[in-house]
């Protein structure tokens, strides 16, 4: 930190009070909607009366008024300022439907964004053309124009930012998706994640053909040549580097995250540090602070130093997308450098409080982004606490007699020798007593001041102080780690460090091989190879946390008034930096810091509430439950006994529709599967950590894929399967992470019964196989048959007419108040002979809203129906909750 950096106080800090002020007006219009007449009106009156007042303490009170009536209008305002014309508006009103073919005209509003599979295209939209009516509207797409699958002319990719640049004018024949695709509770709705990025819809080109370049707007041509620069250097990468490492590359300082596999980016999540893979305000300050460094060689002049570095510094927002969050960044790097130009030595509190304010008022909204939160949390628990300690724990270390503090830190023994290892320096000392007229003892007593000195001491200080600093910064941020991510990181404190520096080395070496091979390749090849060396190192120690499962944990989150404590943990935390600003180490009255017990006791409480959550889980409640998940093309369904035991049937899953090249190097690229996006968040809002038991019906990925990663995210009791195919690449997958985490697994077949409680589980089918070779497919899915009192409940996997055929001549009972239909009302199932043998009141089928293999299909459906069974899809109603307690029977969508 530098020297001259000012100690933030609280009291020094109006614009940090002004814009927390209007946040509380932002959040006061969101929740009680204010209205936008009333609170103008309000917001004049209040600054009148404290131009009035001014001389009088209650005008602070008045213009705070002020401030909150003024941010509850910029939200209303921000509201209603969205035009009619708007894309998401046309969409979100059913003036134009998801997934029709459309017409768009616009222009690209950045470079392409190339991928593995293609090129991204975001376009600001000014023309669309539905259903052959022509409207002129507004917002931003974004396509993936793929590459060519015929084998005749594949994607190059400078060819293609050669043609299609920034600016220029595009008419695509393509179709739009603004749809939510899983609804279920705790899952992000995709509108939802749209809107935070500033994109109305997305799409998929089919074909090259269907892109028109009409023509090419005035650009600015050195942004022009900044984005060349920019594909030249992904080129350079993926072409120099190994994979991992050219996607690391790509996305830290490209910020694209296109090349990056799911395995390293799951490294990187695991161990609590892909926030450093994400272009933020850490890379615009690491940028723009290096070239500041280097500036300050070449000139003094602060306002040539500033408008290099905000040339340089807001180039490279826009080089990398200019997404919300990476202006973000930039705007609040600028506001802090600006600072520094006109020597404002103000708090840096205070300067966050412009920052906020400049950014809310440009977007209210973002007060409830996820990103704007976390970005604010961690640079207020660094401004107002972690650089306040360090400054503090500095000045008690090397203490020297002086005017203002004659008298040496009144602090514990122990306190004061820890900091004088740190930060005394006996040879500065020796030699400004030669520069004085007076002579004075000092006597420090520092640990092991024989072994920690100089260069050590420098190393020992950086460790500690970027530990605390780390530290610090998860303390304050648990409640959104937990809440957003549902995960906690205890090593991340040490791996934000040393991922931190060697991604600091990778990137030179990266860079300055990529600047080398325009000279020559040779030249450029040890600095590749140094790249690579870095990159081992970087995730060789988050592997080695990660593999032993030592790395990370996953939470749950508390439901209803339970998320009170997620905001009441900031009132112990607030306390604590107010008494890290105050506190004054120098005062010949020792400060009394048992008042503060009480806070660091509510505190640990709080931490121990969250981490353990003893209340997040629901009560049981007497009754039988069955949630059917929206998880699109596959089944999940969580059963939950009425002692409150649990068990998951089938997981969901990714489903590859189409093969690529088999000669190509296999990626998998960075995306969340169902099981972690899907069934893992409903999981976790339901407030579970553990589930008892986890049941695959059979293994299709549909059904089993999603509960490998259920696997790896709770503790899990044991694994039930009607058949082990040892050869099939799902099942092992998920064989693996059970055998890694000591999970027990058993077999079951017709003729089981499991009791769990007053709950009989009658397993009618397969047959018992110990086979390893056994065939796991759709007709031999297990199917369950609950029975709680009056009630029975039948799940049949996916079986088809051979299964239905053997069930209904087995003699065994059928019938069932609710049946999930086999194989998501494919007519390869529910013949009427089965249909008739179940007569069920309800038919549930998981499905998704637009089935690539067109399920359910209509015959199916008309067949239940005229058997008197009530279908509902999860498709369009989301996730359907059935509960009964032996008698009744109550079902509950959620969409109503």
């Amino acid at each position: 930190m530098p020297a001259d950096v000012a100690r933030p106080n609280f009291n020094r800090s109006p614009m940090f009070c002004l814009a927390m002020s209007f946040a509380v007006g932002i959040l006061a219009a969101n929740f009680t909607g204010f209205d936008l007449r009333l609170s103008i009106a309000a917001a004049v009156v209040t600054a009148i009366f404290a131009a009035i007042f001014r001389q009088q303490q209650i005008a602070t009170f008045l213009m705070l008024a002020a401030f909150i009536c003024i941010g509850a209008a910029s939200l209303q305002i921000e509201k209603d300022s969205v035009s009619p014309s708007r894309l998401r508006v046309l969409y979100d009103g059913g003036t134009i439907h998801s997934g029709d073919p459309v017409e768009v005209e616009g222009i690209l509003i950045g470079a392409p964004e190339m991928s593995v599979d293609g090129v991204f295209l975001t376009l600001r939209s000014e023309k669309i053309n539905y259903r052959g009516n022509e409207m002129i509207v507004s917002g931003n797409i974004r396509l993936l124009l793929p590459r060519s699958v015929e084998g005749d002319s594949a994607i190059n990719f400078k060819s293609q930012i050669s043609d299609l640049k920034y600016g220029s004018r595009l008419r695509i024949a393509c179709k739009l998706d603004r749809e939510d695709d899983f609804l279920n509770p705790g899952v992000m709705p995709k509108r939802g994640i749209l809107d935070r990025l500033g994109i109305d819809a997305t799409g998929s080109v089919k074909s090259q053909i269907l892109v028109e370049h009409v023509a090419d707007e005035s650009v600015f041509l050195p942004l022009a040549w900044v984005y060349d620069q920019r594909a030249r250097l992904i080129n350079e990468f993926r072409d120099n580097l190994s994979q991992p490492a050219a996607g690391i590359m790509i996305a830290s300082l490209l910020g694209d995250k296109y090349f990056l596999d799911k395995e390293t980016a799951d490294l990187f999540r695991d161990g609590g540090t892909f926030h450093i893979l994400v272009i933020s305000g850490l890379h615009i300050t690491f940028i723009g602070g290096l070239l500041l460094l280097f500036l300050r060689q070449l000139t003094r002049n602060r306002w040539v130093q500033f408008v290099v570095v905000m040339i340089v510094s807001w180039a490279y927002t826009l080089a990398v997308g200019a997404d919300v969050p990476v202006v973000r960044a930039a705007v609040m790097f600028t506001v802090v450098l600006y600072s520094y130009v006109i020597y404002r030595k103000g708090s840096l509190l205070n300067s966050l409080g412009v920052c906020g304010l400049v950014l809310l008022v440009w977007r209210p909204s973002d007060l409830f982004n996820p990103s704007f939160q976390l970005t604010f949390i961690s640079v207020a628990a660094i401004v107002a606490f972690a650089y306040p300690m360090i400054e503090t724990l500095r000045e008690i270390g090397s203490w020297t007699p002086s005017p203002t503090e004659p008298f040496p830190p009144n602090v514990p023994g122990w306190l004061r020798r820890f900091c004088e290892m740190l930060y005394w320096n006996a040879d500065g000392w020796t030699i400004e007593l030669k520069r004085q007229v007076w002579t004075a003892n000092l006597l420090k007593a520092p640990y092991l001041s024989k072994r920690i000195s100089g260069g050590l001491q420098k190393i020992a200080r950086s460790i500690f102080e970027g530990t605390l600093v780390s530290l610090i910064v998860q303390m304050w941020m648990l409640p959104l780690l937990v809440g957003y991510f549902h995960r906690v990181s205890v090593v991340a404190i040490l791996l934000n460090l040393w991922v931190g520096f060697f991604i600091a080395l990778e990137s030179f070496a990266a860079v300055i091989g990529a600047l080398a091979s325009n000279i020559s390749d040779l030249l450029a090849s040890p600095f590749f190879l140094f790249a690579e060396i870095f990159n081992w190192l970087m995730l060789a120690f988050p592997r080695l946390f990660s593999d032993n499962g030592w790395a990370s944990f996953r939470l749950p989150v508390y439901s209803g008034y339970g998320r009170a404590i997620y905001f009441l943990y900031f009132v112990p935390v607030i306390v604590l930096a107010f008494a890290v600003n105050r506190w004054q180490p120098f005062e010949v009255k020792r400060q009394r810091a048992r008042v503060l017990y009480p806070v660091f006791a509510t505190l640990t409480m709080m931490i121990a509430m969250i981490i353990i959550h003893p209340f997040s889980a629901p009560r049981p409640d007497g009754r039988l439950h069955i949630d059917f998940l929206d998880v699109g093309q596959g089944d999940s369904a969580l059963v939950t006994f009425p002692d409150g035991k649990t068990l998951l049937v089938d997981g969901g899953g990714k489903i590859k529709y189409a093969t690529g090249d088999e000669d190509a190097e296999p990626f998998a690229p960075d995306v969340r599967g169902i099981g972690e996006a899907v069934v893992s968040e409903f999981l976790w809002d339901r407030g579970y950590s553990r589930i008892d038991h986890i049941l695959a019906t059979h293994a299709d990925a549909d059904h089993m894929q999603g509960l490998t990663d259920v696997a790896k995210n709770f503790s899990i009791g044991s694994a039930i399967f009607g058949r082990m195919p040892m050869k099939d690449a799902d099942f092992v997958g998920l064989e693996q992470v059970l055998q890694r985490r000591g999970i027990a697994t058993e077999t079951i077949g017709r003729g089981d019964r499991l009791k769990f409680g007053e709950v009989t589980v009658e397993v009618l089918y397969p047959m018992t196989s110990d086979d390893p070779n056994s065939v796991s497919d759709n007709d031999n899915s297990v199917v369950l048959r609950f029975v709680y009192g009056n009630r029975a409940f039948l799940l049949t996997g996916d079986i088809e007419r051979n299964a239905e055929t053997a069930l209904v001549n087995g003699g065994g009972k059928l019938d069932a108040d609710l049946i999930k239909v086999p194989h998501h009302g494919s007519r390869t199932s529910s013949t009427q002979g089965f249909i008739d043998a179940v007569n069920p009141k309800y038919a549930i089928i998981s499905v998704g809203r637009s089935s690539p293999f067109g399920h359910p299909h209509p015959e199916v459906v008309e067949r239940w129906k005229a058997a008197g069974a009530d279908v509902i899809t999860t498709g369009d109603r989301g996730t359907i909750s059935v509960s009964t307690d032996g008698k009744d029977l109550q079902i509950q969508t959620f969409v109503p």
